[in-house]
This record gives structure tokens, C-alpha cells and sequence, in this order.
């Protein structure tokens, strides 16, 4: 089996788990969860319109394609998360240094990056869910993602609202 091969059948097996077809996928380079895990490698985020999961993979580090020997001989628990786009209350894009510091405090002490800010330094997206947890990921098209996920919130209350 190839590679194409084996993502369309990762991506199947996905939306067998959902329930639905995948309707916008991204891979992020860095994660964080405020009082969980933080992730210094890729993580798969994926949503049908309603749900959003994302989940990491056990990896080998690689520096020019070369793989490294780990320098922890911990073992990987494979990481997964899911909630409902419902709860999403805010998405904003935050400096990567604000994100850390606030992971290492175990609060949220960032701000929104200003204009200036997203053009000098790296960002990442903020997650804020309604039940107060803050996840940090950076993404490849964080845009796009702040687009689709409006545009799903708009979905959903409008089928609220026609079943009400």
C-alpha cells in the first residue's frame, strides 16, 4: 500500500469513528492544553461541522530526515481529544512565548497578538471552550480555521433553531 493509499484510509477510518465525513482537516505543528499535555510535534485535527478531535501520533524525531535516538526513554501515550464546536467561545491568534508562559504558569496570561505581533513573531491559535479550557495549537492555515469554524457554529444554531 502506498502513502496515498494508507491516508485515504486513515481518513476513513476517522470519519467511521465521527460518524460523518471529515469536513476540514489540518495538521498543527505544536500543541498545548492548559493543565494537561503539550505536544512539541504534529497533531492531526479534523471536524465534521459539529465535533473537532485532534490527536497526536507516536513519532520518531528526525533532523533532516535523519532519526534521532530519544533523550527520554518514556513511554508514548497516544493523546486524543474531542469537543462539540458548539463550545468553542473564542478563537484568537496569541504570541507563541505568551502561549508557553501561560502552559508553565498553568493560566491563561495571553493576549490577542496585534497586527505588528503576528508579523514579527510566531503565533498560535487559542481555543477557548465554554467550560474554561484553553488549548494552543499551531496551525497551518489558522485563518482558515477561524472561517470554517464560524461558519459551522452558524450551521449548528441554525439547525437548532429549525428543530425548536
Amino acid at each position: 500500500m502506498d502513502s496515498s493509499e494508507d491516508t485515504i484510509a486513515f481518513l476513513r477510518e476517522r470519519e467511521e469513528k465521527l460518524g460523518a465525513p471529515i469536513r476540514f482537516r489540518t495538521y498543527c505543528t505544536w500543541y498545548g492544553r492548559l493543565g494537561c499535555e503539550i505536544r512539541e510535534y504534529g497533531v492531526f485535527l479534523f471536524t465534521d461541522g459539529k465535533t473537532v478531535i485532534y490527536e497526536d501520533f507516536d513519532r520518531v524525531p528526525t533532523l533532516l530526515g535523519i532519526p534521532l535516538q530519544r533523550k527520554r526513554k518514556e513511554k508514548y501515550e497516544k493523546m486524543e481529544y474531542a469537543f462539540p464546536v458548539s463550545d468553542i467561545t473564542g478563537i484568537f491568534r496569541v504570541t507563541k512565548s505568551e502561549a508557553v508562559r501561560s502552559l508553565n504558569a498553568g493560566r491563561d496570561v495571553s493576549k490577542p497578538a496585534g497586527t505588528l505581533a503576528r508579523i514579527l513573531r510566531r503565533t498560535v491559535t487559542k481555543i477557548v471552550l465554554s467550560d474554561g479550557s484553553v488549548i494552543f495549537l499551531e496551525m497551518i492555515d489558522p485563518a482558515d480555521f477561524m472561517k470554517k469554524i464560524k461558519e459551522y457554529q452558524k450551521e449548528n444554531r441554525d439547525e437548532r433553531i429549525q428543530g425548536i
